[in-house]
């Protein structure tokens, strides 16, 4: 006898598998369009050769974990490849496993996992040509996760785990400090999260993430120049009014979800509001004041800081749970099976477009004349140079896209 229990596993299983097999399939595809890097894959080409305590501005754990799959796998569009979609995957996964708690329903869950599919800077950009945010969404998303647990389990696993993954979190990218502010401030505004902050064993989270961070540390306050050599992305106000920086806030968040809520108003008209224990309940409060809080830390910041601008892939450690926010104000016990099919299908063309967006971008090139740095033909290129002598040996370049690639073309070099 088939019991609901069992048909929500069915449906776990089913919709993991399901995942598992579209960023595999990306992997493939990646393999098979273009063996030229894009330039964040040719600058993991680059510096991936060496285990450093530090590299660019950037934190180093993405490199060092790509650094040891080019020791497995050789350096190869593969183990670049393989590292990305694994981090997607993953983040997908922490997002699922966020809404199974939250929610306490398996199909709003996978419609809430579903839902990243409607994120274009998540589902395309991502998938592009990204890698240290790759990494630190899905820190974001796995101390989201961890976190829930935390609120129902205080066990000393549990904060071990944070910390490791707080860790993981620090080393991917400097915004996770950001995600985690928001996230601390949310957690102050519940008796349930006050008492998971304050625990003594929060400092067993605290020991891990130090420790995991210690070698990193010592290295940024001795090469404080290259720590701070990105600083000028911060695009701050001289004379410019300050309303510039708050309107590309808004507009930037506005853009990030809109495809997503476009979908969330044409499936769930009336959407947030209809869950009746909006008031009362924790899981239905928590992300929604996360949202409040998230607003109000940016404005803060822009203001306070004079920035004039804010990218849209600064977000996505912080919007990636957007989709949460919203089925937590919806009562999911009203999704209807007509609505669940409509949402997957449109995650679904959302997927599919994906894949043809990634193909077409090379493929077509000769046709519509527009070249990505996938078109590169470096494979050409290398083979000129070795006819005329040239078979590996040190190659001197100003451009960490150009150096990847040649050292793709050149092993050894």
């Amino acid at each position: 006898m088939t019991t609901p229990e069992t048909n929500h596993e069915d449906h776990s299983l089913k919709f993991l598998f399901l995942l598992l097999g579209y960023f595999s399939l990306h992997i493939l595809l990646r393999v098979l369009i273009s063996d030229s890097l894009d330039y964040d894959e040719a600058e993991q080409a680059l510096l991936g050769q060496w285990l450093l305590p530090g590299y660019t501005e950037q934190p180093p754990l993405y490199t060092w974990i790509q650094y040891f799959l080019f020791k497995v796998f050789g350096k190869n569009v593969f183990a670049i490849s393989l590292l990305k979609n694994a981090l997607l995957f993953l983040t997908y996964l922490f997002v699922y496993l966020s809404a199974s708690r939250l929610l306490k329903d398996t199909r709003a869950a996978i419609l809430t996992a579903s839902s990243l599919l409607l994120i274009p800077q998540i589902a395309w950009e991502s998938q592009r040509d990204m890698t240290h945010t790759t990494l630190v969404v899905f820190a974001a998303a796995s101390v989201l996760w961890l976190t829930l647990r935390l609120v129902e389990n205080r066990s000393f696993l549990n904060y071990a785990l944070l910390g490791i993954f707080c860790g993981i979190g620090f080393l991917a990218k400097a915004n996770f400090i950001l995600f985690l502010t928001i996230l601390s401030l949310t957690l102050l505004t519940f008796p349930e999260g006050r008492k998971l902050l304050f625990s003594r064993m929060i400092f067993i989270s605290l020991l891990i993430t130090v420790a995991m961070n210690a070698y990193y540390v010592t290295w940024m306050f001795n090469n404080q120049d290259i720590v701070f050599s990105a600083t000028h992305k911060f695009k701050q106000a001289i004379v410019t009014p300050q309303e510039k920086g708050v309107k590309s806030f808004f507009t930037n968040t506005f853009l990030f979800v809109a495809p997503l809520c476009f979908f969330y108003l044409l499936i769930f008209p009336g959407g947030l509001g209809r869950n009746r224990n909006h008031q009362t309940d924790f899981s239905s409060r928590f992300m929604f004041r996360y949202g409040l809080i998230f607003i109000l830390i940016l404005l803060v910041i822009v203001i306070s800081f004079k920035i004039t601008y804010v990218k849209d892939r600064w977000l996505q450690p912080l919007l990636f749970a957007a989709p949460l926010i919203f089925f937590s104000g919806l009562d999911v016990k009203t999704i209807s099976e007509k609505q669940f099919k409509r949402f997957l299908l449109a995650a679904f063309f959302a997927a599919m477009s994906v894949y043809i967006a990634f193909t077409l971008r090379v493929v077509s090139a000769p046709l519509s004349h527009k070249y990505s740095r996938l078109s590169y033909p470096f494979t050409s290129l290398a083979k000129e140079i070795r006819r005329s002598g040239f078979t590996g040996g040190l190659i001197i370049s100003n451009k960490r896209f150009l150096a990847g690639n040649m050292s793709f073309q050149f092993p050894g070099s």
